[in-house]
């Protein structure tokens, strides 16, 4: 798989969507469906093995690997859902989903269902989805917010349209582009209340008999260990590429016939492969208490509020880990054809995801260590240490 993903990964940049040809070997080679439950037809992997997959594929395109994340982890939630609401999505049984959680949409009542109108950005990997699961807040029929969660939007629906919006200087292939919606009507059992989520009523959460590890998992540390994936990928394909040079590369200048021969050079190149070992650690770590410990009880909010301190100080390190490599591979690594100044533009630029803040998750993490407010707003109560 690595070799063809490499393959189209300019084009893929250059495009600022994943090839067809890559969605479809992704797809026949069942990494779709790695995440999906027994009773869907899947394997049920653990969490670290969606990871450890991710990363892998963002080693060859860090584009391809961000959108890939996205589209299998939200297309598995919606496959985990009760039978009664899966079947009104999956039809072909090969449909992919997207999903915004920014409630940027709104979901209005009436008699047979709600009508959804919204813009939403950074819609990673929209370009290959059938439908959407994008964050709204909830309206009664008087007008009124009485809640929040997302809505299911079929993609195809003719008054739903993807704005091309994603020109950027890294990860452009995620094809991170705007979903609009205009006076949407969804079926009552494809708009998830948030309330309804917490106390596992809503319509979307599987019946307590039919649980299986995937349905224990918390919801608020996938998102950040999944965009965290790609990144993996990246610093890791960085290094790769950087020690596979180290020997043949001269010193111009110096006395060094190569840069193998400087310890200043070796030092740096054996302080950013600590970097990301130490950033795998982390991140094995906080997979582990969701593929472990939330297979045997609840995690408490502290716990939650670990994992992403874990993800942002891992990326943290990832980002100089990346910074280091490059000052090795000298200016020419800069040049348009050389792909490690992709790589480098790519980590750069999903470093700056908002959910990998290393500075507020580490915040968090300390509110949560001196029992101060929680300062994410995805995660409520951080205590329970």
């Amino acid at each position: 798989m690595l070799p063809l993903v490499s393959r189209y990964a300019e084009q893929c940049e250059r495009e600022g969507r994943v090839p067809e040809a890559v969605i479809e070997a992704i797809g026949q080679a069942g990494l779709f469906r790695m995440m999906f439950p027994r009773r869907a037809g899947g394997v049920s992997h653990k969490l670290i093995t969606h990871i450890e997959t991710v990363a892998e594929l963002g080693k060859a395109c860090p584009g391809t690997a961000w959108a890939f994340s996205l589209l299998s982890g939200v297309t598995a939630a919606a496959v985990s859902m009760p039978e009664a609401v899966s079947s009104l999505l999956f039809k072909r049984g090969d449909e992919l989903f997207c999903s915004v959680a920014a409630q940027t949409g709104s979901a209005i009542a009436f008699p047979g269902g709600y009508r959804v109108s919204g813009r939403w950005g950074y819609a990673s990997g929209c370009l290959h989805a059938d439908y959407a699961m994008n964050g709204v807040k909830i309206i009664d029929e008087n007008g009124d917010v009485i809640d929040s969660g997302f809505a299911v939007l079929p993609l195809k629906h003719p008054r739903v349209r993807i704005e091309d919006t994603w020109h950027v200087a890294g990860v452009c292939g995620s094809g991170s582009n705007t979903i609009v919606a205009e006076d949407v009507e969804v079926a009552p059992a494809l708009v998830m209340r948030y309330s309804q989520l917490r106390s596992g009523s809503a319509p979307g959460v599987a019946a307590q008999v039919a649980l299986e590890p995937r349905d224990r998992w918390p919801v608020e540390p996938l998102f950040p260990l999944g965009v965290l994936a790609p990144m993996l990928g990246a610093a890791g394909a960085l290094l790769d590429q950087v020690k596979r040079q180290l020997a043949k590369r001269p010193v111009t200048g110096w006395h060094y016939e190569s840069q193998a021969q400087s310890h200043v050079f070796v030092q740096q190149l054996g302080e950013a492969a600590m970097e990301i070992d130490s950033a795998w650690l982390h991140i094995r770590r906080a997979a582990a208490q969701i593929d472990e410990t939330a297979q045997k009880r609840p995690l408490n909010g502290y716990e939650k509020a670990r994992i992403q301190a874990d993800c942002g100080f891992a990326m943290g390190l990832l980002r100089r880990a990346g910074e280091r490599l490059m000052d090795i591979a000298g200016p020419a690594a800069f040049a348009s054809r050389n792909p490690l100044q992709r790589f480098w533009r790519d980590l750069n630029v999903g470093s700056r995801h908002t959910a990998l803040n290393t500075r507020l998750s580490l915040e968090l993490y300390g509110r949560a260590m001196t029992g101060l407010d929680s300062n994410l707003l995805l995660l409520g109560n951080i205590g329970g240490e």
